[in-house]
Parts: C-alpha cells; structure tokens; sequence
C-alpha cells in the first residue's frame, strides 16, 4: 500500500507542475493541498472519477477544518455552523459510498483501499468487535484532516525556506538532477526515496523550523520530578515542541536554515515533530514521501523558483501556522532538451 501510495502521489504532483508550469506561477498552499487530498482520498476511498463530488469533498473537508477552532455556535453564517453542515455532507457521501460497495458484494469488490479494509474486517469480526459504521466514518474523515493539512502546511514553509536560501536551492537541484538521471527520470519508487539522503535533511529541517504541531498534551502515569517541578500523577502536561527546535543548547544557530545540521547523530527527544514513543504519528512515514516526492519533482523540473510575495503574516484562526498569502511564487522550468 505504501508503494502505491508513492506512485500516486508521484503521479498527481507531477501532472499539478506542468499545468503549474505553463502559467510560470504556482500558489505553494494551493497546490499541496489540491495534490495531498487527491492522494489520499485515493488511498482511503480509492481513485474518484467524478471530479465536481471530489471537489465539493475537498471544500466541505476545509470547512471542518476551520470550524475546529471556530467558537461553537450554531447559527447560520458561522465558521461552526458551516463546519457542522459540511460534517453531515461529508458522512451522507461516504454513507452512499459504504452502502453502493455492500450492495454490490464486499467479497466480490477487488479495491484494495482503506475503506474497503475496513468493511470487510467489520463484516468478518464478530458483532461485539465488529466496527460500527459511524466509526468506520470517523476514522475516514479523521485521517483526511490529519494527512492533508499538516502536510501541505510543512510543504509550503519548506518551499518557502528553500526559495529564501538559493544557495542551497541549487545544491540540492544538483544532487537532485543527478539522481533523476541515474533512473532516467521514471516514476519514483520507495527505493528512490531511499537514496535521496540530502533532500530528506532538506524535509527534516524544514519540519524543525515550521513545527506545524507546535505542542501535545501527554499525561504523567506517576509522581515525579522534571528540572525541580514536581508534576503529580495525571497532571496533563504541554510539551512545548517549537521551544525544543529552537533551543540554542540543543540546535546550534537555531534560526538558521540548514539541513546539515542532521549530518551528526541527534540528542534524545530533540526532534519532535511528529511526538515520540508509542505516541509517535501514525502518518509520519506517509508525511515524508509526500514532502520528498513533491520536493524532488519542483526542484527537478524547475531551473528557479522565486518568492511572489515576501508577507510573512500568518492566517488567523489557522489550526496550523502557515502563510496568510499561500507562499505564491514564480517558475522558470527546465529545458529538459538541454539538459541531455
């Protein structure tokens, strides 16, 4: 599945940069969004045909996502109301979904997606373990919030730090382009990925310098004692990730881009980004082949890229920090002819 998930992704990302590269501009936010959903609406729900119902999903999706830090009112107009109105479209889609796939027999259907996992494993357990379908349809909508935003939102700062740092723009574009050469610019494989050393550096600092999820809540199982607090049992307790990444004692020059910092071994628990231990994301190795597969492809179609808008202002009300103007910039691509 991860495999196919890859060539997916791999697919639609590079078909969104050559319309993008026709007009020579690209809104980053935009983009990632458009190209993360699509992939993984893939992997939950399978390839969607009609694209007006994906596009009315991909919209209704973003409402909920506002609506999370919306205040909790129910009148019409609203943030929270338009969330909760887009809630029950999103399910009654999905209800139509569940209810097409056992009609036509969940044995018979060859799709090997998410959803039809967890139908068939719901068919087969016995009624106590058996999944509900309302949960089978929390699962589905939780994991498309989860997988699309955040990601997107890293891909964008990513852009954003590499278009503010040409120098290593043009490192990476060469390690790039000549790893591209090796398997002659075909689809990428897991086994690409793998050798891409640099660019993921590129992806983990990128990661540290955005902290798209700049705290968690853990619980502590017993008394104890950090730096002089006595903390008591079930306290909550905020791990402030962002204060961790730019901690001078743990990153040396810790405003400053540079993927090389991960050349050396890390201390313990000094990259959060997506927590750590038995509560590390469950996503994590998806978010990193989405942010490599997308980073290879612009930084080895474009010769440049350069910022449209220097606004660092960041949207409000936000669930993420990202950049109020989406990271618009301007691309001059690469004349493949030349190159060979």
């Amino acid at each position: 599945p991860t495999a196919a998930f890859a060539a997916a992704f791999d697919r639609l990302i590079t078909a969104r940069l050559l319309a993008d590269g026709c007009t020579g501009r690209a809104v980053v936010l935009d983009a990632a969004l458009d190209v993360t959903f699509r992939a993984i609406c893939e992997m939950l729900i399978g390839p969607q045909e009609d694209a007006h119902k994906l596009g009315q999903l991909q919209s209704d999706v973003m409402d909920v996502t506002q609506a999370m830090l919306a205040l909790p009112i129910r009148l019409p107009g609203t943030r929270f109301y338009r969330g909760l109105q887009a809630r029950k479209r999103i399910m009654d889609a999905l209800r139509q979904e569940i209810c097409m796939r056992r009609e036509n027999g969940l044995k018979l259907d060859r799709r090997d997606d998410f959803l039809q996992t967890l139908l068939l494993k719901s068919h087969m357990d016995s009624p106590e373990e058996a999944l509900t379908d309302e949960q089978i349809l929390d699962n589905i909508l939780t994991l498309i919030i989860a997988g699309q935003v955040t990601t997107a939102t890293a891909i964008t700062w990513m852009v954003k730090y590499l278009g503010d740092n040409t120098d290593l723009q043009e490192k990476l574009r060469s390690i790039q382009l000549d790893l591209a050469s090796k398997h002659h610019d075909a689809p990428l494989t897991l086994q690409h990925l793998n050798t891409m050393d640099y660019a993921y550096k590129t992806v983990k600092e990128s990661l540290r310098m955005a902290t798209i999820v700049s705290w968690f809540p853990r619980v502590a199982l017993k008394d104890c004692q950090v730096a002089g607090f006595h903390i008591k049992k079930d306290w909550i307790i905020n791990v402030d990730a962002r204060s961790i990444h730019y901690d001078p004692a743990v990153y040396d020059n810790p405003t400053l881009f540079d993927p090389s910092r991960f050349n050396d071994d890390m201390k313990p628990y000094s990259f959060l980004v997506f927590g750590a231990g038995s509560r590390t994301c469950l996503g994590m190795n998806l978010a990193k082949i989405m942010m490599l597969i997308f980073l290879h492809r612009l930084i080895t179609n474009f010769s440049r890229w350069e910022m449209a808008d220097h606004d660092t202002s960041l949207e409000k009300w936000a669930m993420f920090p990202r950049l109020k103007n989406g990271c618009p910039i301007r691309l001059t691509p690469i004349r493949k002819d030349k190159m060979h």
